[in-house]
C-alpha cells in the first residue's frame, strides 16, 4: 500500500485562515485568528487523509529567481494586513511544536518547494497530496501527485480528471494554458484578446502552445494576430508560469515522516497565546490549571 505525504501551501492557508475565522488576540493583544484558523484547517486535512508524511511550506523574504528574471513579477500584489503578518511567525511557532516539518528555501517559492518534494517522494514510492487553491500546481498532477482543495466546509481531490472538469486542459496543459490566459495574481501577461475559453479550444485543437504556434496560418486572422503580438513575452510568461521541481530544498523525504509534537512547546505555546489545551486525560472543555481562556485549540 501507497504512503502519503501531506504537503501544504503555508501562505495560501495562512490567508484562508485569517478571512475566515473573526478577529481575535491574546491578552497581550497579539492578533491569533489566523493561528487558530491554520489549526483547524490543517486537522480537518490530517483526520481526513491520515498521511504518513506532512510538511509545510513557506515563502521566504527577498528576491526570487522569478523576480530576478522579470522585475514586474508579483508587482500588482497589495501589501498584506500588518496583523495577518504578525501570524505568519506565529503559525511557523506552532507547527514547529507539534512537530511539523517547515519548509523554506532562499530564491525559491512555496510552489517550487512543494513540487520538489512531491518529486522526491513520487521517486521513493509515496504519493502526495499538494494542498493548495494555486491553479499552477495543477501543472504536477499525474498518477502519483494530486491536488487537496480543503476548507472549513468542505475538501476534494484533483487528479488528471479532476483538473481537466475544473479548468478545460489537462495537467500537462496547464502551464500553457496560463500563459496564454495570463496570471493577472502574479502579474503575468498572457496573449491579450484570448481569453479562457479560447485558450481551451486552441489547446483542445493543437494540443500545446509550441503546436498552435507552428500553426498560425491555419488560425482566423484576428486570433493570429494576437498571438504575433504577445511573441515578445510568451516566452518569459511561460518560464514564470513553470514551476521548479529540482529547488535545493535541504531536506529528505524521510525527514517528512509524521511524528508527535512536543508536550512542553505545545503547553507553552498554549499559555503564551492564550489557547485552552485539552490534552491529557481531562473532559473535552475542561482547560488545565492556569492555561487561559480563549479559542480552543488543542
Amino acid at each position: 500500500m501507497n504512503k502519503t505525504l501531506l504537503a501544504v501551501d503555508g501562505m495560501a492557508y495562512v490567508f484562508r485562515a485569517y478571512y475566515a475565522v473573526p478577529y481575535m488576540c491574546s491578552h497581550d493583544g497579539i492578533p491569533t485568528n489566523a493561528v487558530y484558523g491554520f489549526h483547524k484547517l490543517l486537522q480537518i486535512m490530517l483526520e481526513e487523509v491520515e498521511p504518513d508524511y506532512l510538511a509545510v511550506a513557506f515563502d521566504l523574504s527577498g528576491p526570487t529567481f522569478r523576480e530576478e528574471a522579470y522585475s514586474d513579477y508579483k508587482a500588482n500584489r497589495p501589501e498584506p494586513p500588518n496583523d495577518l503578518l504578525e501570524q505568519i511567525p506565529i503559525v511557523k511557532e506552532y507547527l514547529r511544536a507539534m512537530g511539523v516539518p517547515v519548509l523554506e528555501c532562499q530564491g525559491y517559492e512555496a510552489d517550487d518547494v512543494l513540487a520538489t518534494m512531491a518529486k522526491r517522494a513520487k521517486a521513493e514510492g509515496v504519493k502526495t497530496l499538494i494542498a493548495t487553491g494555486d491553479k499552477d500546481l495543477c501543472q504536477l498532477v499525474d498518477d502519483d501527485i494530486f491536488i487537496l482543495r480543503s476548507s472549513m466546509r468542505d475538501m476534494r481531490i484533483l487528479d488528471a480528471g479532476g483538473v481537466k472538469r475544473e479548468y478545460g486542459v489537462w495537467p500537462n496543459q496547464i502551464i500553457d494554458y496560463l500563459t496564454i490566459v495570463g496570471d493577472s495574481s502574479d502579474n503575468v501577461p498572457g496573449v491579450k484578446g484570448i481569453g479562457v475559453k479560447g485558450a481551451r479550444e486552441l489547446l483542445e485543437n493543437y494540443e500545446s502552445l509550441d503546436k498552435i504556434y507552428a500553426s498560425l496560418d491555419s488560425l482566423p486572422n484576428s486570433q493570429r494576430k494576437k498571438l504575433e503580438e504577445a511573441l515578445d513575452h510568451i516566452e518569459n510568461s511561460r518560464f514564470l508560469i513553470t514551476i521548479c521541481c529540482d529547488a535545493p530544498v535541504d531536506c529528505e523525504v524521510e525527514c517528512l515522516k509524521r511524528r508527535e509534537g512536543d508536550p512542553c512547546a505545545i503547553k507553552d505555546f498554549c499559555a503564551k497565546y492564550d489557547f485552552q489545551s485539552i490534552r491529557g486525560g481531562g473532559r473535552k472543555g475542561d482547560k488545565e490549571d492556569g492555561a487561559p481562556q480563549q479559542q480552543e485549540l488543542f
